[in-house]
């Protein structure tokens, strides 16, 4: 970040590449249009339990377990609002797949225009067709699930960031954490970067305070009334959720590193049979369905407890789970659809994708890494985050547009020399 806006030395795109960027567009809404028509079923899947909120939301029993009736914070509120906004007003298949479809262009748009502020000029919409035709950010269109919400919010984040735009940036990072909690480990770190780095370039924190209030306070105004509701009703200021041991126990446990990590990436797990013995051990503990803030503390101890006592096996699950994240090839119920020709042209789009991202990473200038700095961070603190928690190629779904950047910065074939 920038106590004072850089002057963006990247030239007004012409006709051509105006036209170029609308074709992209055109695109990038036709692909996403094509998989809703595909699989409209999906759009109602209720995977994670968003509309079954939604709907009790819009019943007036509040934000409520779905199946169970007891207030509930197992799921993070920003989701399953959107959902009961649509269902407020009359919508329901079709209004959340426009909602989706829509944020999804507007993602490419957000990287076209990020990606001209980081000064890639032309090559701006090299990032932005790698996100329009994004495997991964094309299937989520169709899942009625925080992917598309969460990768849009981070993207409009980072172009505030550039822009110097504090009090748009705070309140963005807000609503990203309210979308996914992840967004609270890019914000620490971030938070901690920035001032450190102020304080080794001799900048007083006088100096950048009334920015960092700006920011702090947006950022604070957006996540402090889940806090409090949460605070009001479990007893605790949860500000993300109760289903953070539950992701942690997941993945550190004997039955998974068993049947995952001890075998070939692709393996799956079938957890169901242990989550039900989990449920039962908790009901046995005395942790009722109902007692969410004692449930999820409950799994979070047995986690580290299996973490601290077995750390060998704990490295073997994080080495599978960094696999998972930075995988090229689908794996799961959604791959084997999928005719073997799209595998492999998926698996070659991420392959290709990855190593230009990874030259362009290395091409940075120490010039331009001022601007690409929080990108860095952004794609350091979630992936990190999936490193101990559960993990999956979907997990990177918000990356992408990051990934796209630097690897249309990969394309130009050398540093750049002057000054941004």
């Amino acid at each position: 970040m920038q106590t004072q806006p850089i002057a963006a030395s990247h030239s007004e795109p012409t006709r051509v590449d105006r036209r170029w960027l609308v074709a992209i567009l055109v695109i990038a809404g036709l692909l996403r249009l094509g998989i809703v028509c595909w699989k409209p079923d999906t759009l109602l899947e209720d995977r994670d339990l968003y509309w079954g909120i939604a709907n009790r939301i819009v019943a007036g029993d509040g934000f409520v377990h779905p199946e169970l009736g007891h207030v509930t914070a197992y799921r993070p509120p920003l989701y399953p609002l959107l959902l009961a906004l649509i269902v407020g007003c009359g919508g329901g298949l079709k209004l959340l797949a426009t909602v989706q479809i829509t944020l999804g262009t507007a993602t490419v748009w957000l990287t076209w225009k990020l990606g001209s502020c980081l000064n890639l000029d032309r090559r701006a919409l090299i990032a932005a067709a790698l996100v329009a035709v994004n495997p991964l950010l094309v299937q989520a269109t169709a899942l009625a699930m925080t992917e598309t919400l969460f990768t849009f919010l981070v993207t409009a984040c980072m172009l505030s960031a550039i822009k110097n735009r504090w009090t748009t940036l705070g309140f963005l990072c807000g609503l990203a954490a309210m979308c996914r909690p992840t967004m609270f480990a890019f914000v620490g770190i971030a938070a901690i970067v920035f001032l450190l780095r102020h304080l080794w370039l001799q900048r007083t924190v006088r100096q950048i305070w009334p920015q960092v209030c700006l920011a702090m306070l947006a950022f604070v105004v957006v996540v402090a009334p889940w806090g409090i509701r949460n605070w009001w009703h479990f007893g605790k200021p949860i500000v993300t959720t109760t289903h953070g041991g539950y992701t942690l126990l997941l993945g550190n446990n004997d039955e998974a590193y068993q049947s995952e990590a001890t075998k070939s990436l692709g393996t799956l797990w079938d957890s169901q049979p242990w989550q039900r013995s989990l449920d039962e051990e908790l009901q046995r503990a005395g942790n009722s369905s109902s007692n969410e803030v004692a449930r999820d503390r409950w799994m979070s101890e047995r986690a580290w407890n299996w973490i601290t006592s077995h750390p060998r096996e704990f490295t073997a699950t994080c080495w599978l789970r960094i696999r998972r994240f930075w995988n090229v090839s689908p794996a799961g119920s959604d791959a084997a659809s999928l005719p073997r020709v799209i595998l492999w042209g998926i698996t070659v789009f991420y392959a290709a994708e990855l190593m230009a991202a990874s030259l362009g990473l290395l091409r940075l200038s120490s010039d331009e890494l001022q601007k690409w700095l929080l990108l860095a961070l952004l794609v350091i603190s979630l992936f990190a985050v999936h490193i101990v928690y559960w993990s999956n190629m979907r997990m990177r779904a918000p990356l992408e547009t990051t990934l796209a950047l630097l690897a249309a910065r990969g394309t130009q074939l050398a540093r750049r020399s002057q000054k941004l």
